[in-house]
């Protein structure tokens, strides 16, 4: 499933709410591609990966990416 900033028009907290109860509990156990501004919920992601001038720049988990220190570490500090 393509989600395409499915929470971009929503306030924080209704944000919060979809991502938690549809994205990861309805969608548990099947391949999803969640294309977000919202840098806060990239940690709960399998999966991240970062693209510059329409190109993947890195890709990951939250942990490792942060441990790298590249673009993703730069764009949560």
């Amino acid at each position: 499933m393509l989600l395409d900033d499915p929470l971009s028009a929503v306030d924080a907290y209704v944000g919060k709410h979809i991502f938690s109860e549809c994205i990861q509990k309805e969608m548990k156990g099947r391949t999803v591609i969640f294309v977000t501004h919202q840098l806060q919920f990239l940690k709960d992601c399998d999966g991240v990966i970062t693209l510059k001038e329409g190109r993947i720049a890195e890709h990951g988990d939250h942990v490792s990416l942060m441990k790298a220190g590249g673009e993703y570490a730069e764009l949560l500090t």
